[in-house]
Order: structure tokens, then C-alpha cells, then sequence
């Protein structure tokens, strides 16, 4: 499965758009400003997966809708300003020919969610964790470090050997280290604003 960030080299602030690809193409969110100029450069979209629904990462969902009509799928597509599947804590989804548990990881939004193939070891986080210790906000409207906090510890024990973040570069080094470095910073509670 081949993972790449449509997102790398626009101008604009912007959540990371990753693309897998494996005969289906599927996108962990889609962006904003002028990330879509790579994104309208694909053949096809089959599938999107909304980590949560700040702007940064759903901006462009109704120009995807509109290009490729893929199936979308969100915690609470209610958030979303086009229409989506809804997706719950412990559903698994068929991506790329591997399966992705679905973990709800509130603390940075109520609806985020992260991706995890245990076949692939692969995670997509969303904004809930960043490589080398980083976590999302939690001063934001919906944000709150102590469920932040729990949804970390859902990943502790995860096999990951590539994760995929809603900022930042992957980390495809000790990256279950990185995960329980990500928590214990959390826990620290010191303001990172």
C-alpha cells in the first residue's frame, strides 16, 4: 500500500491530505486552500475518511464530492457540510484491501476518530497525537486534555510501524515510543498556548 501527502508543498495552512493507494484510492481528509490543486490532479476518488471536521481538514470535501462523488464516512457526519456514512468505536472499514479499526479519540474535537490496520500497522491520528511527543490542542472549542489523555491511552499497545498525522511529516521511526512520549506530555498539562 502506497501512502503519500497531497497536502506537501502548498502555500496555504492546511491539515495533511494522505492518499493510500492500492488499486482504490482513499483520502484521510481533505484540506484546505490550495492543497486541491493536487488533489484535482487524481484519476479518481473512491473513498474519504474525515479524522474530524475542523476546517483545516474538510474544506475541500465538497469539491471532492462534487469531482468524484466517493463514498465519505465520518464520526458525526452532521458536522460535515455534505452527506456521509456514519462511522462508530470498534467499526472496522475496508481500505485498500486492508481493515481499519476505528477508534473514537476525542480531546482535540468531540467527532475525531483515529485509523488503525493491525495487517499494515499503520495509524492515521488525526490531530490527537504528532511525531516526537506532539498532541493536539485541547483550548479549542470541544477541547479537553483529559479525554485527550484517554484517547491516547487507546493507542498504548498498538504494533505501529507508520503513522500518519493531521500535521507534520509521518513517523515511521520507534513509533510506538513516540506514541507513549505523545501521552505522557499530555499528562503534563502544561499549557501549550
Amino acid at each position: 500500500m502506497k501512502v503519500t501527502n497531497l497536502a506537501e508543498d502548498t502555500e496555504d495552512f492546511t491539515g495533511n491530505i494522505w492518499l493510500m493507494e492500492n488499486g482504490e484510492k482513499v483520502l484521510i481528509d481533505t484540506g484546505t486552500g490550495d492543497s486541491w490543486k493536487n488533489i484535482r490532479e487524481l484519476k479518481k476518488v473512491d473513498k474519504v475518511i474525515l479524522t474530524h471536521s475542523h476546517y483545516d481538514h474538510i474544506d475541500n470535501l465538497p469539491k471532492v464530492e462534487d469531482g468524484y462523488s466517493p463514498k465519505i464516512y465520518a464520526f458525526q457526519p452532521e458536522n460535515l457540510p455534505v452527506g456521509a456514512e456514519k462511522l462508530e468505536e470498534g467499526d472496522k472499514i475496508d481500505l485498500c484491501g486492508s481493515k481499519f479499526k476505528i477508534f473514537h479519540s476525542p480531546g482535540h474535537k468531540d467527532d475525531s476518530i483515529c485509523l488503525y490496520s493491525g495487517e499494515e500497522k499503520i495509524l492515521f491520528t488525526g490531530d490527537l497525537i504528532f511525531p516526537d511527543g506532539g498532541f493536539g490542542r485541547t483550548d479549542l472549542e470541544e477541547g479537553d486534555r483529559e479525554k485527550l489523555i484517554e484517547s491516547i491511552k487507546k493507542l498504548i499497545g498498538l504494533e505501529v510501524e507508520e503513522m500518519y498525522c493531521g500535521h507534520e511529516e509521518a513517523a515511521k521511526e520507534d513509533v510506538e515510543k513516540q506514541i507513549r512520549r505523545s501521552l505522557e506530555e499530555a499528562k503534563k498539562r502544561e499549557s501549550k498556548y
